[in-house]
């Protein structure tokens, strides 16, 4: 983690200190050495600089008193919140800046200079959490690293992760996402990778960026990025609407490692076999083992950390071996056995992509199943094509599934045209939001089912999942 005297952080940040004032009244900054960040006053924030962000539900400068007791060695603030009289707590002293986020960009920059490992940034429309997870477990075998927590993929996530990495960290993995365009590029701008990984392009966030073309040149901004560290990004080639960008760049001599089913791809899935018991077996042309995770998207993410694992002197068996011991993160396609069903829980999020690929994943995992329900929310930020594109994940859902149960308004009742005009026949169920799908589900449900959910984050099928977990756990 960061090691910088607070007058070091003072001049990287461009900001001005802030002494505490002491009981005799007077300001007294002094030059503490910090010892990491945090913006959380629940943690231990022991010599760590902790950062007063402000966000649409907390402020971070109501907590300094917070900070200092959980034993943070400065603050980090706004020069506007000492102008509106605020102050810090005795015995804190802190640094001031015109805003917070620029000051954590800029070091986490300067940090980035002094770090000794390669860098790695993964980027993509759906799947960084999960392939970040797979990658971290493969790279292990390099002895110790720094990886994204959860998904810290945006502009307080990715400098938060990069000041948490040590100096002589072997690796370093990043996320990196985009809601806007260009916010890859600054982000990379940050992390300044030496390895790229880009999981696909798909339709997440199409609202913002108004066409699949505009998604692939924001996601191409990242092979742009390693390529200025003279370093090779590893790009799923499925969707074709990456091709022309990979084109345009391999001409100007950037190295590029293409993977997928495709035929074109240079690394090219070209077998895998279910396990009933969960994960799969997957062949590629050179390397054979098994992935402990569902679903032919995973199998073809394994590709990608395969590739990114060897240009790092990973051999093959112990990539293997790894792969072979992975489990999902939180609420991405986890698999709950309780009471007599199966539960699978994908509620982390929803775009077009990752709904395909979850429900014929489900499809291929439950087929011994008495009835297969699934539990489908709404997408969000998909603009003008929002009703089509939910349309056609009701025609997946009507293959997949016996009976399925809509949560929300609008968005859901278009997957249930979609899937009705895909000649769905079994049971279509539509509910107001969350509770009433808790409410229904609980009596409704058989052992011997098999039951999927996903959505947007927003609709909250998360806490439907805990709810029917505790329900029939309770029933013993």
């Amino acid at each position: 983690m960061i090691r910088r005297r607070l007058v070091e952080i003072v001049d990287i940040v461009d900001g001005r200190p802030v002494g505490a004032r002491g009981r005799d009244g007077r300001h007294d900054h002094g030059n503490p050495e910090v010892h990491g960040v945090g913006t959380d006053t629940r943690a231990t924030l022991n010599g760590r600089l902790f950062v007063a962000i402000s966000g649409d539900r907390h402020d971070g400068h109501d907590h300094l008193e917070a900070a200092r007791a959980a034993g943070a060695t400065a603050a980090l603030v706004e020069s506007a919140f000492l102008d509106r009289g605020g102050t810090l707590p005795e015995g804190l002293p802190g640094i001031a800046v015109t805003s917070i986020r620029p000051a954590l960009a800029a070091l986490a920059r300067a940090h980035r200079r002094r770090l000794q490992g390669v860098v790695i940034a993964i980027t993509g429309s759906s799947g960084k959490t999960t392939m970040r997870s797979m990658a971290e477990r493969v790279l292990a075998e390099l002895g110790p690293g720094t990886a994204s927590i959860r998904s810290f993929n945006n502009d307080l996530g990715v400098p938060l992760t990069i000041l948490e990495a040590r100096e002589d960290d072997r690796w370093v993995l990043l996320e990196i996402g985009t809601n806007a365009p260009g916010e890859i590029a600054r982000l990379a701008g940050i992390a300044d990778p030496m390895l790229g990984i880009l999981s696909g392009v798909g339709r997440a966030h199409l609202g913002g960026f108004g066409s699949e073309a505009a998604i692939a040149a924001e996601k191409a901004a990242l092979i742009d990025a390693v390529a200025k560290n003279a370093g090779t990004t590893i790009v799923n080639v499925d969707a074709e609407v990456i091709n022309g960008e990979i084109s345009r760049r391999r001409a100007a001599g950037v190295s590029i490692v293409t993977c997928g089913e495709s035929t074109a791809a240079d690394r090219r899935l070209l077998n895998r076999s279910v396990r009933a018991g969960g994960g799969q077996i997957i062949e590629l042309d050179d390397f054979t083992g098994d992935v402990g995770l569902d679903g032919r998207h995973n199998a073809i993410n394994a590709i990608a950390v395969v590739e990114l694992a060897r240009r790092l002197g990973v051999a093959d068996a112990d990539i293997a071996r790894r792969l072979g011991e992975l489990e999902p993160p939180p609420m991405r396609f986890v698999r709950h056995v309780v009471g007599g069903i199966e539960i699978v829980d994908d509620s982390y999020n929803a775009n077009p992509e990752s709904m395909r690929a979850s429900l014929e994943t489900f499809a291929e995992i439950s087929t011994a199943a008495v009835r297969r329900i699934v539990v489908l929310g709404g997408m969000r930020e998909l603009g003008t094509r929002s009703t089509s594109l939910h349309e056609a994940v009701g025609a997946v859902a009507a293959k997949a599934s016996d009976e399925i149960v809509l949560v929300g308004g609008d968005a859901a009742a278009a997957i249930g045209r979609g899937a009705r005009d895909a000649g769905f026949e079994g049971g279509l169920h539509q509910v107001a939001d969350g509770e009433a799908a808790i409410t229904l589900l609980a009596g409704h449900v058989v052992v011997g089912d098999a039951i999927l959910f996903k959505g947007s984050r927003a609709v909250g099928l998360d806490k439907v999942v805990v709810s029917i977990l505790e329900n029939w756990e309770a029933r013993g």
